[in-house]
């Protein structure tokens, strides 16, 4: 029986690691621009190098584990090395990873206004 698999690869190379890193943080301040990373070059006993993700307003960190291996070396494996967001090899970065006990959210919807020779918006709170 195999159990989460992908797990057992662990490894590559620090410079492979902060590429992949950081193709987690370009796709990630898209939707959040607040969003900064930093880490250390050292690797974890457990084969991944982990990157610290911290949201400028709530301050909040949320760490990635990921491997140091391409696209290519990935392809070697059987299962796809597993990568490691906020302590889950199956979650994706949401707003709630970023929220503290002082913090909340709520969701606008903005339209842009036709017509408008500046930037206008009709803007509306969903609640």
């Amino acid at each position: 029986m195999i159990i989460n698999p992908g797990s057992e690869n662990k490894g590559g190379t620090f410079k492979q690691a902060l590429i992949n890193a950081n193709g987690w943080l370009a796709e990630i301040v898209k939707e959040y621009p607040e969003v900064t990373m930093s880490t250390h070059e050292e690797r974890d006993e457990d084969g991944d190098w982990y990157f610290t993700f911290t949201h400028g307003i709530t301050k909040k960190q949320v760490i990635l584990g990921i491997h140091g291996f391409t696209d290519e070396e990935c392809k070697k494996f059987i299962f796809h090395p597993r990568v490691y967001w906020n302590g889950s090899s199956t979650a994706d970065p949401k707003i709630e990873d970023w929220l503290t006990d002082d913090y909340t959210y709520r969701v606008v919807y903005e339209r842009k206004i036709e017509g408008s020779h500046s930037l206008a918006y009709d803007t509306v709170i969903a609640r």
